[in-house]
């Protein structure tokens, strides 16, 4: 196996794309696998190849990347600019690649691919830890099912979280289904190398899109299969997304800030009874989103965004990709960096997103490495002993999902977590309104953990946590930026305690640069990321999924996670910790960033797509008599099969095809166009699709030892399959026991 690269003399001057030096990775995709598994697996290696390692991809005849646009503006000729936005770093082989192109001696650690039949055959050889990407898993029932991303996010009830109530359905724009399903494969390559490296076992890890979607979709599932399904709320969501004097601005509306809002405003009707509580304005957002509409039609978003942060109010405006590449943060970061590109005969720069991590700190090597004198496992005889972060200690200050659910991925990686809260402070996710205990958001992304109740603003606590720092592998948080140095926890006091521990900062916008300490949820940078400019229909406004789903803190969870590993990596060649920092915002851009790349040279567009496609000669969610159908239409001779079996003219095939398809239910229709080759997906309720057989036989969802249904897993290993084996903490459930260990020495 080619040696790693230790060549790193002072470790303080390490960069993330030093984390992966030394490690030799092959995608390989056969081309028969759909669309959104290529550009999967491509943005895993992507992300891969940023964080240093050496990536080799094997092109396969007829490779669909470079005919895919990105851009209604971008020419319709060589490769597009997806292609060189997904394979920026990467080696690239061609004709099916051999082993002597990859060099002498060298042999990969980690082979990603589609289906692992379908490899080319010098990259069989035993030994080589493997993850396989897939659109559906074996038992879905959808084998040699035409799939597209909007059928896909129909599946699993996505689309039934943006639009209007009632009105049609909507897809997330871009290539979100398949850019999820990236980040699950990345995670799941970091996983496999960290078993290999750390355990020395090799194993093959599967990833497929159903699972990640729904995965990623678990408030939508799970409260559809509790009883309690999640409504769209539209224009009346508690998180609007109002039209503004120059844009549109997502604006979500928090109790404590009401009287701010009210004062800002100044409109009487304010002071009506139905605003007059934050229970009754939940039940009257509709007509309270209509009055701030009237206000913020007079406003620039810049005025909303300066007011906004000085009143503490998570928002921001709608960008697209031209306002994307002049933003002052990502300018001050030097996020986006320049490649080459051919556009017809010309060489031309184009402008990609970059690395959403930055090191904010690394320690001296301390003198023994990272040997450690305490196994994680000490804390709890349930943690499994097979997976890649068995004997890891794992501290979890991690908050609502961003943070919370980077440790349960490596909690269900095999780390012992720790979730450690206090009386004062606890998990915002424990509260559910009117239910007593914690509710389900909580129970759901917890499970796997152990509860410690620490007071850190009061010395003891501080100095309990402390001694807890010395034997722990890895601290994850997602505080507001300054709230650790508060505490008297930042990362050089944690490096004192202990040189060996990895912080994991999980924050909105990055550690650094102007604006990135700005209030920021997960749905709000849907909007100030790039995903809201691609989700809205044609000539009317855009949505952001609001708490329904916060796509940005499910997708960043996996980077997170994935990060995490990366730096354990990194520390077990030259035994030093590190501080490393996730921007979510920057997370989000990169799962738009061929959109944002094919603006640096085409300009941009501000047209909000609904459910085309670029790609696709017909794609759309069209009603039928008993609910919606994901219509996607790839081919020409798909065209020529319904063209034959509507009886119309092409010209006449939208109408047509509407009025058909209203004539019928769902299950008619899909029996009669996928044999067509047509991609046909019901466009789901989160009920019917926890009750869908793809998502029953899948990893997304688990239960507990006592049969409680919690989230599961978005990839599975073959050998070592990854497991539920801790209920989710009741507060400081084992602080007795847990303390007792620690002061004993344990």
């Amino acid at each position: 196996m080619e040696t790693l690269d230790e060549s790193s003399a002072d470790p303080r001057m390490l960069t993330p794309q030093e984390l992966l030096r030394g490690r030799l990775v092959v995608e390989a995709v056969a081309p028969q696998q759909p669309d959104l598994v290529h550009i999967a697996v491509a943005f895993a290696g992507r992300l891969l190849s940023d964080l240093g390692a050496r990536v080799v991809r094997v092109v396969p005849v007829n490779d669909p990347l470079p005919r895919l646009r990105s851009s209604p503006l971008e020419p319709d000729v060589g490769q597009g600019v997806l292609a060189t936005y997904l394979n920026r770093g990467k080696q690239i082989l061609t004709g099916g690649g051999s082993r002597a192109e990859l060099g002498e001696d060298s042999f990969p650690h980690l082979l990603i691919s589609g289906d692992e039949d379908e490899v080319p055959e010098w990259l069989t050889d035993g030994g080589l830890p493997k993850v396989c990407t897939t659109a559906a898993g074996l038992e879905s029932g959808l084998a040699g099912v035409p799939v597209s991303e909007l059928g896909l996010q129909g599946l699993v009830g996505l689309t039934d979280l943006f639009g209007e109530p009632g009105a049609q359905p909507l897809m997330m724009g871009g290539h979100q289904t398949a850019y999820a399903t990236g980040y699950a494969v990345f995670c799941a390559a970091l996983a496999s190398l960290t078993k290999q490296a750390l355990l020395n076992e090799v194993d093959t890890a599967r990833v497929n899109a159903v699972d990640t979607l729904a995965w990623v979709n678990w408030k939508g599932v799970a409260a559809g299969a509790l009883g309690f399904p999640v409504v769209r709320g539209g224009s009346g969501a508690e998180a609007p997304v109002l039209q503004c004097a120059d844009g549109y601005f997502a604006f979500l509306h928090m109790p404590g800030n009401w009287q701010d809002i009210v004062a800002e405003v100044g409109d009487p009707r304010l002071h009506d009874e139905q605003f007059a509580k934050a229970g009754r304005r939940a039940k009257n957002t509709g007509a309270l989103n209509r009055i701030l509409a009237d206000w913020a039609a007079t406003k620039t978003w810049s005025e909303l965004y300066e007011f906004c942060q000085r009143a503490a109010i998570p928002g921001g405006p709608v960008l697209c990709g031209e306002d994307l590449l002049d933003d002052p943060l990502y300018q001050y970061r030097g996020f986006f960096e320049s490649v080459d590109h051919r556009v017809a005969d010309q060489v031309r720069a184009l402008r990609v997103p970059g690395v959403p991590l930055t090191l904010e700190g690394v320690a001296e090597p301390t003198p023994n490495g990272t040997t450690e004198k305490h196994r994680g496992s000490t804390f709890s005889a349930n943690t499994p002993a097979t997976l890649p972060l068995s004997g890891k200690l794992v501290i979890d200050l991690g908050i609502f999902t961003a943070g919370s659910v980077t440790s349960t991925l490596l909690a269900d990686l095999g780390a012992t977590v720790i979730k450690v809260e206090s009386q004062s402070y606890s998990d915002p996710f424990r509260i559910w309104p009117g239910l007593k205990g914690d509710s389900p958001l909580f129970t759901f992304n917890n499970r796997n953990k152990l509860g410690l109740n620490l007071d850190l603003k009061t010395d003891a606590g501080r100095d309990q946590f402390l001694r807890l720092v010395e034997r722990a592998d890895v601290v994850v948080e997602n505080f507001r930026r300054g709230v650790l140095e508060r505490l008297g926890i930042d990362y050089p006091v944690l490096m004192a305690a202990n040189p060996n521990v990895v912080l994991v900062s999980v924050s909105g916008q990055g550690a650094s640069g102007p604006g990135s300490g700005h209030v920021s949820f997960g749905s709000t940078l849907e909007a100030i990321g790039g995903v809201a400019a691609l989700t809205g229909y044609p000539g009317e406004g855009c949505y952001i999924s609001g708490r329904n789903l916060n796509y940005p803190d499910q997708i960043v969870c996996l980077y997170g996670a994935g990060a995490a590993m990366a730096a354990l990596l990194k520390r077990s060649e030259i035994g030093c910790g590190m501080h490393i920092d996730v921007s979510q915002r920057e997370v989000t851009t990169l799962a738009v960033g061929e959109v944002v790349a094919a603006a640096s040279l085409f300009g941009g567009s501000r047209e909000f797509p609904g459910n085309s496609d670029l790609n696709a000669l017909l794609q759309d969610v069209i009603a039928v008599a008993d609910g919606w159908l994901c219509v996607s239409v790839f081919e020409q001779h798909q065209v020529d099969a319904l063209l034959a079996l509507l009886e119309c003219d092409a010209e006449d095939l939208e109408v047509g095809l509407a009025v058909w398809l209203g004539q019928r239910s769902a299950a008619e229709a899909i029996a009669i166009l996928r044999p067509l080759g047509i991609s046909v997906f019901r466009a789901n309720s989160g009920a019917e699709a926890a009750e869908e057989r793809a998502i029953q036989s899948g990893a997304a969802f688990a239960t507990t030892p006592t049969g409680k249904m919690v989230k599961g897993f978005p990839f599975q290993f073959d050998s070592n399959p990854l497991t539920i084996y801790e209920e989710s903490p009741s507060m400081g459930e084992q602080t007795e026991h847990l303390l007792e260990l620690l002061n004993r020495g344990a």
